[in-house]
């Protein structure tokens, strides 16, 4: 956890209207000052919209709307709030393009947004079972469960 920390906001009109510009100050490089940096990082690289290939058309996916990500053999099942689609990729690569911070892979070929986790139940050896928006479940590997159990805060 974060002790004392405080958030200062600096105009610079040097900078270009999008350009953005985060110093991180601590008294020394701790793992929450590296865990901080990676977390500025990943929103960085992550994308506001998910661009997928539908019948000869582009559809711009705003992320905040994809519940889950499933793979089954060479295709992945993209659920959204809206539709479900099936894409082409692999999941680790899609993943790397979403927010390291809403995003989390809870099995080997599945991950979820967190912001569309609503509960989470015991299953069979360990595993879990994640309740989603739209009435998704999806099975949460015990392998995953530590790093979700940590993005949680549990």
């Amino acid at each position: 956890m974060v002790g004392d920390l405080k958030v200062n906001f600096e105009q610079n009109e040097d900078l270009a209207d999008d350009d953005i510009q985060v110093t991180v100050q601590a008294a020394h490089l701790s793992p929450t000052v590296i865990e901080l940096i990676q977390a500025l990082e990943a929103r960085q690289q992550s994308v506001d919209v998910y661009p997928i290939t539908v019948d000869e058309r582009v559809v711009l996916v705003p992320t905040a709307e994809i519940i889950a990500l499933e793979v089954y053999g060479n295709d992945v099942t993209l659920y959204t709030v809206e539709a479900t689609y099936q894409i082409r990729g692999v999941l680790k690569k899609i993943l790397s393009k979403l927010s390291q911070q809403d995003f989390i892979q809870v099995a080997k070929g599945a991950a979820i947004n967190l912001n569309h986790l609503q509960s989470l139940e015991a299953a069979f050896s360990g595993s879990m079972t994640a309740f989603l928006t739209n009435q998704l479940k999806m099975s949460v590997s015990r392998k995953y469960l530590p790093e979700l159990r940590q993005q949680l805060g549990m």
